[in-house]
């Protein structure tokens, strides 16, 4: 399987550069799965849309457990 490094804040292009401003911000570090999506800034960029949505529409213990639940059907051991 192919490896795709993560990117450091300097390797990243400069739009994947202002969202890890907006991640670090947020979370307090950037994970390693954003830092390896910026190779795609727009892959990012609808990705952490797309956590915003889902983090707005549903309350906090109903989205930890349809993270765990798509965790289990799709045999996920992260």
């Amino acid at each position: 399987m192919p490896y795709v490094p993560p990117l450091q804040d300097d390797q990243a292009p400069e739009a994947a550069q202002q969202m890890f401003q907006a991640i670090q911000q947020q979370l307090g570090a950037v994970p390693n799965i954003f830092r390896t999506m910026a190779h795609q800034p727009a892959v990012l960029e609808a990705t952490l849309k797309m956590n915003a949505a889902v983090g707005h529409d549903l309350p906090e213990l109903l989205r930890e457990l349809a993270y765990l639940k798509a965790s289990l059907v799709n045999q996920c051991h992260y």
